[in-house]
C-alpha cells in the first residue's frame, strides 16, 4: 500500500491538510516531480526512487502501453488520490492557452522523471479532463445517464478552463464528449443548454436548444440567465416567444370561402369561420412553444365537427392541413 506520507514529503507537501493550501501564482497546488528532489529523512533518496518501489497504479485508460492512434506518453500524471495517468506533452498542450496553467512543457533536468503531482485533482475528474483532450468515450454509471452523472460531468467541464483548454475547442460536432452532452439535454435542458451556453459551445447550444421547447420560460431562473449570457438566454426566449406568434398567426387565418352552391351561400359559411374561431380560441390556453400538432388537430376538429356541407368541409381540412404542416415545419432551434 502506498505510504502518502512519505510521498507528499518528497513532493515538498505537508502531510496534513495538503488539500486546503491556498492556491497561488500558476503552480502552487500543482507540484511537478524530478530526479533532483533532495534528500529527506526517508529511506527513500528521491521521489523517483520512492515510486520505484511503491508503483502508483495506473488509471485504466491511461497506462504506458497505449493504443496506435494516440502519441506515445512522455509524461505521468499523478492524481490527489494517487492515480498515475500516462500522457504526451504535445497533445496536452494543443488547445491550452496557458502551458497546461504553467506546468508544460517539462524542464529538460527534469524529464527524467517525467511526474506531474496534480494535487487538487482526483482521479475521477483527471480521468475526465484528459478522456475530452484525447476525444475517448465518457462513461456513466447508468446506461442512459442520469442527471447525478450530468452534475458530474458539468464539474469535471469546469476544469478545462483552469488548464487553459476553451471547452469549446474541443467540445465540437461529431465527438464523443458533444454527444455525451446533447444525451442529457431530454433529462434537464435548460440546465445543458446554461452549460454550454456558458462556454459559447455555439453548436451544441443549437442541438440542446430544441429540448427546451417544452419547458416554460418562466422556469429560467436567475442563476441560469446569469449562466446563460445575455445572447444566449435572448436567443433562447426568442425561440420560445416566436414559436408561439409563428402558430397563433397559422391559426388566426379562416378556411378559403368557397363559391356558392344552393345549399350553402355566403352567409352559410360564416359559421365556418365562426366554428374555426371558437376554436382558436379554446387553443389559445394551450399556445406553447411545443404545442403538439395532434392536439391542434382534435380541437380544430372539436368545433368544426358540426359541418354538413361537403365544400365547407374540404376548406377546413385544406386550412387545417396547412395550419400543420407549417406547424411541424417550423423553426425549432436557435
Amino acid at each position: 500500500m502506498l505510504n502518502q506520507a512519505v510521498f507528499l514529503q518528497l513532493a515538498n507537501l505537508e502531510p496534513q491538510g495538503y488539500q486546503s493550501a491556498p492556491i497561488e501564482p500558476q503552480r502552487s497546488r500543482y507540484v511537478r516531480t524530478s530526479s533532483n528532489t533532495a534528500e529527506l529523512q526517508n529511506p527513500y533518496p528521491s521521489l523517483g526512487s520512492f515510486l520505484e518501489i511503491n508503483p502508483i497504479p495506473p488509471s485504466q485508460n491511461f497506462v504506458p502501453d497505449v493504443p496506435s492512434r494516440r502519441p506515445i506518453p512522455n509524461i505521468i500524471l499523478l492524481s490527489s488520490d494517487f492515480c498515475s495517468f500516462y500522457a504526451d506533452e504535445s497533445s496536452l498542450l494543443l488547445y491550452s492557452n496557458n502551458n497546461f496553467r504553467g506546468l508544460l512543457p517539462l524542464l529538460s533536468q527534469e524529464r527524467e522523471q517525467q511526474h506531474i503531482f496534480l494535487q487538487d485533482v482526483p482521479s475521477s475528474e483527471l480521468e475526465f479532463i484528459l478522456r475530452a483532450i484525447y476525444n475517448i468515450p465518457t462513461r456513466t454509471h447508468t446506461v442512459e445517464g442520469n442527471i447525478s452523472d450530468f452534475q458530474i460531468l458539468s464539474k469535471c467541464i469546469n476544469w478545462l478552463p483552469i488548464f487553459g483548454i476553451q471547452p469549446k475547442s474541443i467540445i465540437v460536432p461529431y465527438t464523443h464528449l458533444f454527444d455525451k452532452i446533447l444525451s442529457f439535454a431530454p433529462l434537464d435542458p435548460l440546465e445543458v443548454y446554461a452549460l454550454v451556453a456558458h462556454y459559447d459551445m455555439h453548436d451544441l447550444a443549437i442541438a440542446v436548444s430544441p429540448h427546451t421547447l417544452p419547458v416554460e420560460s418562466s422556469n429560467i431562473t436567475e442563476d441560469l440567465a446569469q449562466r446563460m449570457g445575455a445572447s444566449y438566454l435572448l436567443r433562447l426566449l426568442r425561440l420560445h416567444i416566436g414559436r408561439e406568434e409563428i402558430l397563433k398567426n397559422l391559426l388566426g387565418t379562416e378556411p378559403d370561402l368557397h363559391d356558392e352552391t344552393a345549399e350553402c351561400g355566403f352567409e352559410d359559411q360564416k359559421s365556418l369561420g365562426r366554428m374555426w374561431n371558437m376554436g382558436v380560441a379554446s387553443l389559445t390556453w394551450f399556445v406553447r412553444a411545443d404545442t403538439a400538432t395532434s392536439l391542434i388537430h382534435e380541437i380544430i376538429m372539436a368545433h368544426t365537427g358540426d359541418i354538413v356541407c361537403g365544400e365547407c368541409i374540404k376548406a377546413r381540412d385544406a386550412r387545417l392541413n396547412t395550419v400543420l404542416t407549417e406547424w411541424s415545419m417550423a423553426v425549432r432551434s436557435i
